[in-house]
Parts: C-alpha cells; structure tokens; sequence
C-alpha cells in the first residue's frame, strides 16, 4: 500500500474531501488540529481552522496503475504532493499492550499468557489506544478487589466496551446490565464471552428518554461519563438504586468535584470513600 501525503489548510479540508469522494476516492485520513480547553466539568477542544493538516491518501491497487491515481489526486487538490510512502499493515496482528490494573491484574488479549496474574481477556477495538484511562483504571482496581459484588446486581450506564460491566461479573455480581446510547453489544458481548461470562445484558438507548423502559432496581450504579451528565441522570439514579445501594461516580476533575457532590448530596445521598489519580476522581456514594 502507498501513501501519498498534501499539506493543506484546514479551513479547505472540507472542499478537498468533496472533490475526493465525488471521484469516488473514500481511503484518506488526516488528523485535526485542535487546542485542548478546560471547560467547567473536564476538558474540551478547540478546531484550529487556520492551521495547515497533512492529507493523506491511500492507494491499495496495482502499481501499474498508481501514476494515474497520483496524478488524479494531485490535479484534484491543486496543492503539491508532500510524501509518498509504502507501507505494509498486517491486520491479523493487531498488538494490543499489557495493561497493568494493579498488582493482582492485567487486562491483555487472549493470546497473552499470564503467569503470576489474573488476567482479563480483551480485544480492543480501538477505543483503548495504548492504555486505560485514569478513571478506567481506578474503577477497574476498586471493582476488582475493593468492592463487595457477590450476588450484587449492578447497573452501568456508558458501558463502552463494557470493561466495566466484564470486571464486575469477574467480581460476582450475580447480574449485569450494560447501557450505551451507542450499539456496542457484539463488542461487549465478545470480550464477556472471551472470561466465559454470560450474565451481563446489553441495551443500547437513551436512559433518560422514553425510548426505554427500565423498570428494576440496583444495588450498585455505575456513571463514568463526567459531571455535567452525572447530575442530569440523578433523576434517574434515585428512581432505580435499591434502598440500600450505592453510586460509584467516575469521570469526575477536582475542580468541580464539589458541585457535583453538592447536586448528589441534594438527592440524599453522602459521600463515603473518595479517590483521586491526578486531577481525576472517583466517589462512592450511599
């Protein structure tokens, strides 16, 4: 495979990217230029439109036929070819790295043999990049050896992967539901059935609108989707927790940690334990 490369200002990307596709071109990426922002509850970004980004357009055909293809994209964005480069990508040896939870786990893929660690099997599908997050990390350490789960029933609302929801059947939550507004049930579903566990059902929807009907109640809630989004789903929270369940909230900066716990507290609950890895917090409410 070939890739040719353009320089090219960001406010004509969207141009550029036309002309492409009308000529039925669709293999290209770039990466957009952005500028991280701290906003009330974490972080947001900034598009620089007036900054130059690296277009870069793939090529998987025969050689003889890669001039022509050359000289198509070039005359299509009037801007002077920067690189052309081979590459050769083996799609059925997708490296995924070892994750290190804490001292008693990883989280690997099913090929890696682990000797003096429990492991979770997992096969990314590419939202995990090189590593976990810091939240993700912290909440996969107190599931698997902090939390009492055993025949605990548990809800996890912006399940993703389902990491979450995988770790907590690990820890012996007798049932695990798994909620996203994305459809991520073949994902959630491979990596469960990967550790051999099949009692974690997925639904795929908008909790707080009339889409759903949720009618239980649980005795652990996780939310690790930020704070603005923990204190609209409070609502829902009170309504579904038993009586004597408990909130596991992640997602969370420390600098707005206080108004979120303020808005939790208004709904009775207190703050029982507190966790913090760099500016990043996890809480346990009751």
């Amino acid at each position: 495979m070939k890739i040719i490369s353009y320089n090219i200002l960001n406010c004509d990307l969207d141009k550029k990217i036309e002309l492409l596709q009308i000529n039925d071109i669709f293999n290209f990426f770039y990466d957009t230029p952005l500028e991280i922002t701290k906003d009330d509850y974490g972080y947001g970004y900034l598009e620089k439109n007036d900054s130059s980004i690296t277009l870069k357009v793939a090529f998987d055909g025969e050689d003889k036929d890669f001039e022509n293809f050359k000289e198509l994209v070039t005359s299509l964005l009037e801007t002077k070819l920067e690189n052309i480069e081979e590459v050769n990508y083996d799609y059925t040896n997708y490296d995924f790295p070892i994750v290190e939870i804490n001292n008693e786990w990883v989280l690997a893929s099913p090929e890696e043999e682990i000797n003096n660690k429990s492991k979770i099997n997992f096969i990314s599908q590419g939202a995990f990049g090189t590593g976990l997050h810091e939240t993700t990390k912290d909440l996969l350490n107190l599931i698997l050896t902090k939390l009492n789960l055993t025949n605990k029933n548990v809800l996890d609302i912006g399940t993703g992967s389902g990491i979450l929801s995988i770790a907590s059947s690990i820890a012996g939550a007798s049932s695990v539901t798994a909620v996203d507004i994305r459809d991520v049930t073949d994902e959630v579903e491979l990596n469960a059935s990967l550790n051999g566990l099949y009692n974690i059902k997925v639904l795929i929807g908008d909790l707080l609108s009339d889409e759903m009907d949720v009618n239980e109640k649980f005795e652990w809630i996780y939310i690790n989707i930020g704070g603005e989004e923990t204190k609209m789903f409070m609502d829902f929270i009170k309504r579904h927790l038993d009586e004597n369940g408990k909130i596991l909230i992640s997602g969370l900066v420390e600098w707005s940690f206080d108004e979120v716990r303020q808005a939790v507290e208004n709904y009775g609950f207190k703050l029982q334990e507190k966790y913090q890895t760099n500016e990043w917090i996890t809480a346990i409410f009751k």
